[in-house]
């Protein structure tokens, strides 16, 4: 029974994943490879997609190059081609009849054979034409090949599960495919320092490229003493421009046990390392999902510590400037 089982869902996945995937990416490249023969360019930056040949037999040089890219579309494909298998494990479970798998196998395997040439397309600028043969080829692969892969149930589900099944099944799967299409809620970028006030009595201030209102809120703190210069780092933004935000860790002290830190999810805040703690200026009431890590540092000779974000795997360390020795 265990071997059966694991038999059908090996034929499942080589007859939806990688024949989807090897179809697709081998007939669209050999697509390419017939309009060069006929003398459209199917790719090009420069001068662009174009009728810049003739007509003409490959050679092998040509053929070769055009095949090469069967692999890259291929790979872009089997991430939908794992979509794909599910889909028709589902369609299996919900004894799906054959008329709905072409109609459901058609709609998706075209979507995904699109979306993956596309993706793969945008490294060397491929022409329209070879989208066009990808959807036309996974609308084939769906509405011909697809079908084959989904088996029925000996003793079908009640018809309320097979409907619901399938229909949830269908949406998740085109949500998942045009999700990385869909817009995204921007993320501000985020320029932070870090810096150490030693013994003296001038007023503490940060470079100004952290804005007014830190500038104002560290006034308002009336931190007195020699500010020395630590690290300094900036987050990028993505989607459309929104406010950076800006961070300031200022240490009274030597730093001396590890913290993470939130970061506020708009505006400014000041953190200030005294008597071993890290307090925000103002309170984060609301936070960013990304967050700074800071720790004592590892010089033997100097003080100073090591930082992070939580985008990175690697610490930063750092020392004081003017640096401050160890006692």
């Amino acid at each position: 029974m265990k071997l059966r089982l694991v038999k059908s869902l090996g034929s499942a996945f080589v007859g939806t994943a990688l024949l989807f995937s090897g179809l697709v990416g081998m007939g669209t490249s050999l697509v390419l490879l017939a309009s060069s023969c006929i003398g459209y360019l199917p790719y090009s930056d420069r001068p662009g997609p174009g009728w810049w040949g003739r007509v003409h037999a490959p050679s092998w040089a040509e053929f070769v190059q055009y095949i090469g890219f069967a692999p890259l579309f291929a790979y872009f494909c089997l991430y939908f081609g794992l979509g794909i298998f599910g889909f028709s494990l589902v369609l299996s479970i919900s004894s799906a009849p054959r008329w709905l798998s072409r109609l459901l196998g058609g709609m998706v395997c075209a979507v995904a054979a699109g979306l993956a040439v596309l993706g793969a397309g945008w490294y060397f600028a491929l022409a329209v034409i070879g989208l066009d043969a990808a959807i036309l080829l996974g609308l084939i692969y769906g509405a011909l090949l697809f079908p084959s892969f989904v088996r029925p149930l000996p003793q079908p589900l009640p018809w309320w599960a097979r409907i619901g099944a399938t229909t949830v099944a269908t949406l998740l799967l085109l949500y998942w495919m045009a999700s990385p299409l869909l817009p995204k809620a921007p993320v501000p970028a985020v320029r932070y320092e870090v810096m150490r006030v030693a013994s003296g009595d001038q007023a503490v201030n940060v470079s100004p490229s952290l804005g007014p209102e830190i500038s104002r809120d560290l006034a308002a703190l009336n931190l007195r003493g020699q500010l020395r210069g630590g690290a300094s780092g900036y987050l990028n933004a993505t989607g459309r421009a929104v406010p950076e935000i800006d961070v300031a860790l200022i240490a009274l002290e030597a730093i001396a046990t590890e913290r993470r830190l939130p970061i506020p999810a708009k505006g400014h805040v000041i953190y200030v390392l005294k008597d071993g703690e890290w307090t925000a200026h103002p309170s984060i009431s609301k936070k960013d999902k990304r967050t700074l890590t800071i720790m004592p540092g590892a010089d033997a000779k100097y003080d100073g510590g090591q930082l992070k974000t939580s985008r990175e795997s690697e610490w930063t360390a750092f020392t004081w400037y003017p640096v401050i020795p160890r006692h």
